[in-house]
């Protein structure tokens, strides 16, 4: 198995911190402003401005519309924004969704983005509605009874990566490494042969640690195969072009100049 280089953009005067691929999109931060849409070609398709002094946490993907959610609390705002229209909507909150954070635990339906935050609460935005309210338990097994399953089945575990159908997550107990597709009902396990990087994705039958100075490919409890930064830029991010992808997008960037980046795309073959 070999990981190959396919194509590199190289992006100057933006401190890209936020890197996400959508159904035909990337996604990235557009300095402290907005944000950049390109295609799977780098080729810059439109650029949304929010406000100033934006700091994206997290981005929340619908995965059958063309819309996602920004998490800011640093704002304290929840933005959504349809990638096809570019309307974006504002929804200001306080308190504990500040203070706890949110996990990678979400649930799409509709119009309604259901999400647990740190503090055990689980919370509800209608982006119709532009409302946010805190579900009860009782509530969440009767109308979210898939979405309740996944917060039970969880528990317990050091959660990695997560969308609205997946989740990768460390069994520390087990020395291992569970993907876990529950719009699918399918789990893939490995062990863990050395530490873990700062992120790990899924895809390709393989898992992939990525590192500051190196991204390897797991599988089976071995690594099978690794791509090495052999330049001033570090590993930052990686995300899965597509589910059914072998191709996948790494943001790259350098300590001395954090406003020169580079996305690259890498595919994995056998």
């Amino acid at each position: 198995m070999k990981i190959k280089t396919l194509n590199e953009l190289l992006i100057e005067n933006n401190d890209i911190y936020i890197l996400e691929c959508h159904q035909d999109l990337i996604i990235v931060n557009n300095n402290y402003s907005g944000i950049n849409l390109y295609n799977f070609d780098f080729e810059l398709q439109h650029s949304i401005d929010i406000f100033e002094n934006l700091i994206i946490h997290s981005v929340f993907k619908n995965p059958d519309r063309s819309e996602i959610m920004l998490y800011c609390p640093d704002n304290q705002v929840f933005i959504y924004v349809n990638l096809i229209t570019k309307h974006q909507r504002k929804l200001e909150f306080t308190g504990d969704l500040e203070e706890y954070g949110l996990s990678n635990v979400y649930y799409w339906y509709e119009q309604e983005f259901v999400f647990l935050c740190g503090n055990k609460k689980i919370y509800r935005i209608n982006t119709k509605l532009l409302s946010l309210d805190i579900l009860e338990p009782s509530k969440v097994e009767i109308r979210y009874r898939s979405f309740n399953q996944i917060l039970k089945d969880s528990r317990g575990f050091s959660l990695l990566t997560g969308d609205a159908s997946s989740l990768i997550y460390e069994d520390t107990k087990n020395n291992e490494l569970v993907y876990w597709n529950y719009s699918k009902n399918t789990r893939i396990v490995s062990k863990i042969p050395n530490g873990l990087g700062h992120q790990v994705i899924y895809l390709h039958n393989v898992f992939l640690s990525v590192h500051e100075k190196y991204i390897q490919a797991i599988k089976d409890g071995q690594e099978v195969a690794r791509v090495d930064s052999a330049t001033s830029f570090m590993f930052l991010r990686a995300r899965q072009q597509s589910e059914y992808s072998n191709e996948f997008m790494v943001l790259r960037g350098r300590k001395s100049n954090v406003e020169e980046c580079k996305i690259t795309k890498y595919g994995i073959f056998n």
